[in-house]
């Protein structure tokens, strides 16, 4: 039955990721043929200052409704004491980095190069995409993984609806208009999300102290690690820009996105065990967990032949792909292909670390990441341009690599089940 559960849970999650990377690559091909290299440099930008509210604003308190919506869930069958709990953390600062977009239009605009009206989108984008992210955790934390799944393969599908009017030559290829399409493909599935969801599971409005307390905690150092998270993510875009320009923005960016529609795959492994070993360790299945953890150098062995493919074939499928004017992409490509063997393992150990609430190490490591990846960036980039990047998130993940396997090494004695009688109090 457990077996079962986990097959029919990672089929969906599997099948959403395949079909958001599909979509998402098709995406991409559009955009990097009907925008010059330098509109996909600003198009990058904006995307960057648009995460830059999501993830230090919205998404670091996201997996918390997983961790103990979940866990409510599992004894209640509703997760309205998490929701609400974690509404209080989520509304203020939505306002507050709403009001920073406002209020810095002028510099927005100016450092990405674009009119200052085009920022209004950025806004909504950020308001949109962040809302719609949430969703998708609030799905995981009442077991409809199937919902979540889809969520963002329904948007993109909308988007790529709507990038296709470029190349028929409906609407001209503009940078306004390409936001214009992303603002209505969220907007969209956004409501049709918050008009079929059943509003059972999060009502009454309960505001408990306990649960306050429990989300707070376990958020506030995601808060801290996401400000790691963003620097890794978009480090190399910035001092590409600083050194380099539009331009090579946009080739690099090209081979980024690949990467991290890589390291998204990778990551379902989160998004599927996570919410499992939480329940794992509420049912005092310390065997379950035993079994997850010795398969973990199976997967990363089972790696292995995917990156040497990737690295044969990447030259003409880039080519292929996003047409030769993005030629300059395969090299970056090609290291940040091997950087991904160091992510797999530390992505197959983050469902350990996230339900055992080791939170303060983990986010310790994405801000010493995130400071690795700057310094090399800094000293690379300007010596030999966008490879520079590439290698300063090879040395991140590295880095990231070794300071996990030592946080997993010395918690061992936890994960099979030594922990105190306090600590069990407050898992479960």
């Amino acid at each position: 039955m457990e077996y079962k559960r986990i097959f029919k849970d990672g089929i969906n999650l599997f099948s959403g990721k395949i079909l958001t990377i599909v979509i998402g690559l098709i995406n991409l091909m559009i955009l990097t043929r009907v925008l010059t290299t330098e509109d996909m440099g600003k198009y990058s930008l904006c995307l960057m200052i648009v995460n830059l509210g999501i993830q230090l604003g919205l998404n670091w308190s996201d997996t918390s409704i997983v961790r103990h919506g979940r866990e409510e869930f599992v004894k209640h069958k509703k997760i309205n004491k998490s929701f609400w709990a974690r509404s209080i953390l989520y509304v203020p600062l939505m306002v507050l980095f709403l009001c920073g977009y406002l209020i810095f239009t002028k510099q927005i605009a100016g450092y990405i190069g674009i009119a200052q009206s085009l920022v209004i989108l950025i806004l909504f984008l950020f308001l949109l995409n962040g809302i719609t992210n949430s969703l998708s955790y609030i799905y995981m934390s009442i077991a409809q993984i199937n919902r979540s799944s889809y969520i963002l393969p329904l948007q993109k599908l909308i988007y790529v609806g709507g990038l296709a009017l470029f190349l028929l030559k409906v609407i001209p290829a503009k940078l306004g208009y390409v936001l214009i399409i992303i603002n209505i493909s969220f907007f969209l599935i956004l409501l049709y999300s918050i008009l079929t969801f059943d509003y059972k599971y999060i009502l009454p409005v309960k505001v408990n102290k306990v649960y306050l307390k429990k989300i707070w905690s376990f958020s506030w150092p995601q808060l801290i690690g996401f400000i790691g998270l963003y620097v890794i993510n978009y480090a190399d875009l910035f001092v590409i820009k600083k050194y380099l320009g539009f331009s090579n923005v946009g080739i690099y960016s090209v081979a980024y996105n690949c990467f991290t529609t890589i390291t998204s795959i990778l990551l379902t492994v989160n998004t599927l065990f996570m919410p499992l070993i939480v329940e794992y360790k509420c049912k005092k299945r310390q065997d379950l967990i035993t079994g997850y953890v010795r398969k973990i150098p199976l997967f990363a062995a089972a790696w292995i032949p995917i990156i040497l493919i990737g690295l044969i074939f990447s030259k003409p499928i880039m080519i292929l792909v996003f047409s030769s004017k993005y030629l300059g992409s395969v090299a970056p490509f090609r290291i940040l292909l091997i950087s991904t063997l160091f992510c797999v393992v530390s992505t197959f150990f983050l469902p350990l670390i996230n339900a055992y609430d080791l939170i303060i190490p983990l986010q310790s490591i994405n801000v010493i990441k995130s400071i690795i990846n700057v310094i090399v960036d800094l000293i690379l980039v300007p010596k030999i341009g966008i490879m520079g990047a590439a290698f300063g998130t090879m040395a991140a993940y590295f880095c990231e690599l070794i300071l996990t396997g030592l946080l997993i090494f010395f918690k061992k004695d936890l994960f099979k089940g030594g922990e105190k009688e306090n600590d069990k109090k407050l898992f479960c």
